[in-house]
């Protein structure tokens, strides 16, 4: 298995499964194209630490959420 650079021998699993939820959100339809331009931005500022770029944009969602409304339309 490929060592992910920034993050501690035991992290590489999670960062392998951010990895594919970044992948999955990448290239699926229900992100706006502005959200992902977003979350390219938040990953290329942190690099190797790919749970930090996630974590940020949800946070980001939460403060761009209309108050009472859903964050993901399930």
């Amino acid at each position: 298995m490929t060592q992910v650079t920034g993050l501690r021998p035991d992290d590489s699993a999670l960062a392998g499964q951010v990895w594919a939820i970044l992948h999955e959100v990448l290239e699926g339809p229900r992100l706006p194209e502005d959200s992902k331009a977003r979350l390219r931005l938040l990953i290329a500022q942190h690099p190797g630490r790919p749970e930090l770029a996630l974590v940020e944009h949800f946070r980001a969602l939460r403060t761009d959420a209309p108050a009472g409304s859903e964050l993901l339309g399930v």
